[in-house]
């Protein structure tokens, strides 16, 4: 797993295979090409061609920043998708599983394709997913991230996709992947062109512990990353902090009246590598 984990994911529909490189170039960490519910019934054989043949036009060090959401493994369409890969010359860097409720789904994606060095992203969104995302976090393998979709969570449950509809599977979700060491993703935004709401829904997951947040749009990224950067303030507390933090701590010191021991230390050292990251990359 990458040592800094992506901040952003832009979705594009595998329907489009003319937005997939103008989806590359929109500045996301990771571009998430979509054979699932962005592509209608009919155009999914050619969808899934077009994806495998994109991929094996794209250079390795691209192919890595690639994730290809495939169909869930209880369709006709998640099992041509896995066969497709599974004969398939390049691989993208991520594969993403809809509507994941048991960890034996991941176990059985990853005896299917076996592992070129992709990693797996288990998209959690019905309740019995969330239910089981404890197990589903501790599958193994190739398994990277849970992220939480929230618009179909929603629809189950019979609720509008709301901050407070979402909060208890948000926590749930992140307390989950953080228990088995590994990333959380959010749900994309609704609204496309509100970028202060944008903005502030990302800070609002990023306080819950979330290390990257779904777009699908390209104008929905500016104000993602802008959310990622910490304040100048924060900045010059980490800073401060660090500066002063003995080469041997083995218990606590005090900063400007703050105490500060390991886990605060370590916080600041976190704000400092968020600012030192490229608004784009």
């Amino acid at each position: 797993m990458s040592a800094t984990p992506p901040r952003s994911l832009l979705f594009v529909s595998a329907e489009k295979p003319g937005r997939f490189s103008k989806a590359l170039a929109g500045g996301a960490d990771l571009v998430c090409v979509d054979l699932e519910d962005a592509v209608h019934a009919e155009a999914k054989p050619k969808a899934r061609a077009d994806v495998i043949g994109w991929l094996a036009s794209l250079s390795a060090e691209v192919r890595r920043n690639v994730v290809v959401r495939i169909n869930g493994l209880s369709t006709l369409d998640g099992l041509q998708d896995v066969l497709a890969l599974s004969g398939a010359a390049e691989r993208p860097g991520w594969l993403m599983l809809p509507k994941v409720e048991y960890a034996g789904e991941l176990q059985l994606l990853a005896a299917w394709l076996p592992s070129r060095d992709a990693r797996t992203v288990a998209l959690i969104e019905t309740p019995t997913g969330v239910e089981n995302v404890f197990s589903i976090a501790r599958a193994g393998g190739e398994l990277a991230a849970l992220m939480l979709g929230g618009a179909d969570l929603c629809a189950e449950l019979g609720v509008s996709m709301a901050w407070d509809s979402l909060h208890h599977a948000r926590g749930r979700m992140v307390n989950a992947a953080k228990a088995a060491g590994i990333q959380a993703w959010d749900v994309p935004h609704l609204s496309i062109a509100d970028a202060v709401a944008i903005e502030d829904e990302t800070r609002r997951v990023l306080a819950l512990g979330y290390d990257c947040k779904a777009a699908i749009h390209p104008r929905q990224l500016s104000a993602i990353h802008a959310a990622f950067r910490p304040s100048s303030s924060e900045v010059a507390w980490a800073t401060a902090l660090t500066a002063s933090a003995p080469s041997d701590l083995t218990g606590a010191f005090s900063v400007d009246g703050q105490m500060v021991d390991a886990p605060v230390l370590r916080r600041a050292r976190q704000v400092l590598a968020r600012a030192a990251q490229p608004n784009e990359r």
